[in-house]
């Protein structure tokens, strides 16, 4: 009797945990950029991370490209977001923002990088001017937002960037940004996991195999 009890109950979590799956946003990956670096110099990629958290990954191709403040005016990491509500930021990489020579901060009044145009949302900098002053690394951190959050409210500006950044080599400084976005990652959309989600009829037959199975077997005992 127990498996009865069981089933229906671990069947039930099942398809609740896919469908609240199937809420979350989408996989973005941004490969390429144009700017003064080189176009693969670094990929941007957008994780849902719940339904009021998504993980942004700046991958830079080698240590040797930092994020820097150089005027101009120039923001470190910037981007775009539709919706509102109060952000938070936790960094992962550099670890709560901290650096050799400053800490990385959110910035919800935004910033701009020439010639790529003006964003509603900034990672600054507290390190002065120039590539000796520069974050060298990857940049990792996780955005969250109260009323919600998904992959799909980062959106281009008015320049058509999602995102820019003022990058350095160690000597060629400049703004780079990213215009292009990768397709949704077919394993994470709604429609995909919709069709995983067993069919009522399938979950029915299966109940009543394991009963048949059950009886079958009491009979053979008697």
């Amino acid at each position: 009797m127990k498996l009865f009890k069981i089933l229906p109950v671990a069947a039930l979590a099942f398809a609740a945990s896919l469908s609240t799956a199937a809420f979350a946003g989408p996989v973005y990956t941004f490969n390429t950029s144009t700017g003064v670096q080189p176009s693969n110099v670094g990929i941007i990629t957008l994780t849902q991370n719940g339904a009021n958290a998504v993980d942004v990954n700046v991958d830079l191709i080698n240590a040797t490209y930092g994020f820097l403040n150089t005027g101009g005016p120039h923001t470190p990491f910037a981007f775009n977001l539709a919706g509102a509500g109060a952000l938070g930021i936790t960094f992962t990489t550099p670890v709560a923002g901290t650096f050799a020579f400053g800490t990385l901060s959110l910035n919800t009044a935004g910033g701009s990088n020439t010639p790529y145009g003006a964003y509603t949302v900034a990672i600054d900098s507290s390190a002065g001017n120039g590539s000796g002053k520069a974050y060298y690394g990857d940049l990792l951190f996780t955005l969250t937002r109260a009323g919600g959050l998904s992959t799909d409210d980062f959106i281009a500006n008015g320049s058509g960037a999602y995102f820019s950044a003022d990058l350095t080599d160690g000597a060629n400084t400049g703004a780079q940004a990213w215009m292009t976005r990768s397709e949704p990652s077919l394993t994470v959309t709604a429609l995909d996991i919709t069709e995983e989600v067993p069919e009522p009829l399938t979950l029915s037959l299966f109940g009543a195999g394991i009963a048949g199975a059950v009886a079958l077997r009491r009979r053979k005992k008697a």
